[in-house]
């Protein structure tokens, strides 16, 4: 889509990152919460484009950490991201060190023992490891030798511990894990949370997606002041719950399909100089992401014979 903004003598349509608190975050961060200040080990998962990682970033800007002028650091709340095609325990101690700014050189049979006095010098609470998922047998066995160590004397620091994964279908990820016959894992699922060791988070129902809608009109009404996308809810949550992006036939709504379809048809719309969506662009866009998302487009030296797709009606 050619951005014509600048022939028509408007500044390019801007992206808006403000971070939207939805009913999926809330329900999100909530779950996140119930893990730090239980000090409880939890799965919490949730389908592919959620918005998990952006709902912990969110949570660790908020989680009071700070460090004041005489040096001292205050860090309850560690959040990680998984390492990504390394099995060796000694990614994730590195992945653990540098969320705590403590990333001097060292030897790694060293590290791994001074990892838990720091934690416990910059009172943890609680760690969050997301895209837990990929986490393997060796970084397991280090969470469970670090968490063990940090609650036995002298430091006596239970901390919480959830695991952020993607899941599919009725797949639970790390459940036949932690659920193996074997001595370590069952000494590994003993810590689990008694009540709730598993929780999946929904997306979004109808009327959650048009609540999400009314916040995006307030984030570019600058950019469009006559935007009205609450009013096509319904539509958007049809096309976005289509079996082509809702795989798993949740009939929720992702606040990444959300996201990609506002901003797509907001696009659109701005650039045909355009001061609110109508029900051509949005039935584009809507066949854009199910129906032509893997179409193979072609760049050529004809810019000027863009086609779009033919109009429909929406419902």
């Amino acid at each position: 889509m050619t951005d014509r903004s600048v022939v028509q003598g408007r500044i390019p349509f801007a992206i808006q990152e403000a971070f939207i608190e939805t009913p999926f975050e809330r329900r999100f961060q909530g779950a996140v919460r119930n893990v730090w200040v239980n000090r409880s080990w939890q799965v919490i998962s949730a389908v592919p484009g959620s918005g998990k990682s952006t709902g912990l970033a969110d949570l660790y800007l908020g989680s009071g950490a700070y460090k004041d002028r005489a040096g001292k650091t205050y860090q309850p709340l560690i959040v990680i991201r998984a390492p990504k095609n390394n099995a060796g325990e000694q990614a994730l101690g590195l992945a653990l060190s540098a969320a705590m700014g403590w990333v001097r050189p060292m030897a790694w049979n060293v590290r791994r023992i001074l990892i838990v006095e720091e934690m416990a010098r910059i009172s943890v609470e609680c760690i969050i490891i997301d895209d837990a998922h990929d986490l393997t047998t060796d970084h397991l066995r280090l969470i469970k030798e670090l968490t063990d160590n940090l609650a036995a004397p002298p430091y006596m620091r239970r901390v919480g511990l959830g695991f952020v994964a993607a899941h599919g279908g009725d797949v639970v990820p790390l459940q036949d894990v932690f659920k193996t016959p074997v001595t370590f894992w069952q000494q590994f699922y003993e810590r689990m949370d008694t009540e709730h060791p598993f929780r999946a988070i929904d997306g979004h129902t109808l009327q959650e997606v048009r609540d999400i809608l009314t916040a995006f009109e307030d984030l570019y009404r600058s950019q469009l002041p006559d935007l009205q996308l609450r009013r096509w809810g319904k539509e958007i949550y049809g096309w976005l719950t289509n079996s082509i992006l809702d795989l798993d036939r949740t009939h929720r709504v992702t606040m990444g399909h959300l996201t990609r379809f506002v901003t797509s048809a907001l696009h659109r719309a701005y650039n045909q100089g355009a001061t609110d969506v109508n029900a051509q662009i949005l039935q584009e866009t809507a066949d854009l992401m199910i129906y032509r998302r893997d179409d193979l487009f072609h760049i050529g030296g004809d810019t000027d014979s863009e086609e779009q797709p033919p109009a429909q009606e929406v419902g």
